[in-house]
This record gives structure tokens, sequence and C-alpha cells, in this order.
């Protein structure tokens, strides 16, 4: 059955059905008011036939709510996203779109609308109590929107993007900092008794992500040929620590380990071995390197703090846990390791992923060679 009428007290309502693009599945429409069966479907007929030929959209007064939840958010999920993106994805529309301007109708969403989006989650104070979302965060909420319009006009949910000509917000790149090869040396013999030094050696020295430290696992290592296997990544979404798939192919990455690194694996996984065998039967064996006395595995953020405090109490230089990654990616360049190797080390999608971050550390390196071909050739 494509269409129906039927009476609503006084009135006469259409309905028929069309197929949603986002699920498949089919989906029904109506329009009433009609105080005439015959004008109700007549309107049927006609709305029946441009279904047909396919010229048929659906009424402009779609809401913003009704695109994200209804539509966009499942095509989105068909994709098989990482679990990180879809519920990144999920707490956008929820927390940040749909309780300022989901009842807007998109067709009638305009520049000033969307500013005042952006002035509201700069200043609003979020869950964590915290004054305004941050630049990045703000940047994917209105990344969101605008890509749900965009997949609607696509889709032919919509006769126009209504946002296309409205520009992503502004988000300063953080200041990268590094330590020194002194200051990493340092660090590094402070803190060597620690339970988390193996996690603070493998940052340091080959650039490891803290959801890569926070989602390795044993399996992923072969410490007889000195091999590391980054396969997921552990994320917090929502405060919430959830596995997920690292950001893009090149993050799923095999990184070597040289013999210092095997021997410092080597005692981590000896403590663990002790520890299980210390808990009479309570330990629960998920494989994790980042875990606590019993097994279970330890929540990012808590990694994070426990950086923080190892920095603090040794006197260096500030700086964040992901610092150590551009510490790791900086010392390499600096020491004349081949940007493609350094990008492999990392797992940049490219070089010239790399080459953005780190130029920076170039520009002597280039004097260097120059200088070293010229002896080579002019001495």
């Amino acid at each position: 059955m494509k269409g129906s009428i039927i009476q609503r007290g006084e009135t006469f309502t259409a309905y028929w059905f069309t197929n949603d693009p986002a699920t498949g599945k089919r989906k029904q429409h109506s329009k009433g008011g009609f105080r005439i069966k015959g004008l109700a479907q007549a309107h049927l007929n006609c709305i029946l036939g441009r279904v047909d030929d396919g010229s048929w959209r659906p009424d402009t007064s779609m809401t913003v709510k009704q695109l994200l939840e209804e539509h966009w958010l499942p095509s989105q999920a068909s994709k098989e996203l990482r679990g990180a993106s879809m519920a990144q994805y999920r707490l956008a529309v929820r927390a940040w779109i749909v309780p300022y301007i989901g009842g807007v109708a998109v067709s009638a969403l305009t520049p000033k609308i969307v500013n005042k989006l952006i002035a509201t989650l700069k200043t609003t104070r979020t869950s964590a109590g915290r004054d305004g979302l941050s630049p990045r965060t703000i940047q994917l909420a209105i990344g969101v929107l605008k890509s749900a319009c965009k997949w609607a006009v696509l889709n032919e949910l919509l006769p126009r993007n209504p946002v296309a000509a409205i520009a992503q917000p502004r988000a300063d790149r953080p200041e990268m900092k590094a330590w020194s090869v002194d200051e990493a040396r340092e660090f590094l013999q402070k803190v060597n008794s620690d339970r988390m030094a193996w996690a603070w050696t493998l940052a340091l020295t080959r650039g490891l992500r803290r959801g890569e430290l926070c989602g390795l696992k044993w399996e992923d290592i072969d410490l007889d040929r000195g091999t590391l296997q980054v396969n997921r990544a552990r994320v917090t979404v929502e405060g919430r620590a959830i596995d997920s798939l690292p950001k893009t192919a090149a993050g799923r990455r095999s990184v070597p380990l040289d013999a210092t690194l095997v021997t410092i694996l080597r005692a981590h996984s000896a403590t663990q071995g002790r520890e299980r065998l210390m808990s009479g039967g309570s330990y629960e064996s998920l494989g994790y390197l980042s875990a606590d006395e019993l097994g279970q595995p330890y929540h990012p953020d808590t990694i994070s703090g426990w950086f923080d405090k190892a920095v603090k109490a040794s006197a260096l230089r500030r700086i964040r846990l992901h610092d150590t990654r551009h510490t790791a990616a900086s010392l390499m360049l600096a020491s004349g390791v081949p940007v493609k190797v350094v990008s492999e080390m990392l797992g940049h999608a490219s070089p010239i992923i790399t080459l953005t971050f780190y130029a920076h550390v170039l520009p002597g390196m280039a004097e260097q060679a120059g200088a070293a071909l010229s002896e080579s050739l002019l001495a």
C-alpha cells in the first residue's frame, strides 16, 4: 500500500510512504486538515505521482532535531565509524545543538542563528563546571551541523544547504611544547621506579598517544622480535573509557622496540605476573599493560593526572602528557631521522602532516645538511 486516506473527526488525513535514505526503511508521511475526502485523495494522488517520478521532497519544516536524530545520526551509524566518533557525534547532537536550536526549521537556519549558537556554546557552563566549551569542541558541534545539512541536500531531504556559507569557528592550535634531550633523560631517570615508567618511556621514545598507551595489550607486543603493534586506543567519551580503533588506517602501525625497551617491558610483565599470583584469584586478565594490581585498566584521565604529578615532582619544565609525543617527534627529527620514518612511527597518514606539525624543527637541520654537502663537494 503506497498511501491511504483516514478520517479523523471532521477532517481527512492523507498518508504515504517513502524509503528513508539514511536507513533504507519505509518512512510514513502525512498531510491532514482536509474537510472533503476528495481533496485529500487528490492531494495524495499528486504526492504519489511525485514519489514515483522522484520529484517529491519532504516538507522543509523539518527541524534541526529531526534532521540530526532521525536522519543524519542513523546514516553515520550505518558507516560503521569508530565508536569514539559516533559517541562524539551523539554528544554534539544531544548536548550542544538540540538544546539550543533543535526546534528551529532547518530551512530557516541563518548565519545569525548559528553565530548565536556559537556565542552560547562559548559561555554556557558545562556539566564539568567549565565556563564554555573549548574552541575545538565548538568546531566539532558546528561541523556536525554543517555535515548534516550537506548530507540532507545530497539525499534530497533539503532543496539547498542553509549553512553552506557559514565558516567554521576558528580554533587556535594549543602551543606545542617539547623537552630537550637533557630534560627528557632527567625525567626518565627520576621516574624509573614509577609504576607507569614503561608508559612514560614509550611516550618519550616512540611518540605513542595517551589512548594508544592505555589501549595497549600484551597480545600486541612481541618481545622476542622487538615489535609493538598499535591496534586500538582507549579513549574518554562523556567521562567513560572505551576501546576504539586508531584515528586513521596509518594509526594501526608496527613500532620497533630496542633492547632497552624490551627489558623495561619484560620487567613490567613480571610485575603484573607477581600481582596476578598475589591477588588470590581476584586478578582479571584483560591483557592491558596500563592496569591496576587486579588487572583493571586505568582510566585515561587518571594516567594524565599521574603524569602531571610526576612532572611536578621532577621540578622540570611543565609539559602535558601529549607533549611527550611532540618531544619524541622533535628529538627524532633533530637527530636526523628522515621525516618519512618519523611519520610512520607517529602513525601520521602522510609525511606532510608531520611537516605541518614540526616544520619548526627543520630549518636548522636544513642548514646543517647544506653545510655538510658543501664541505663534501667544495672543500
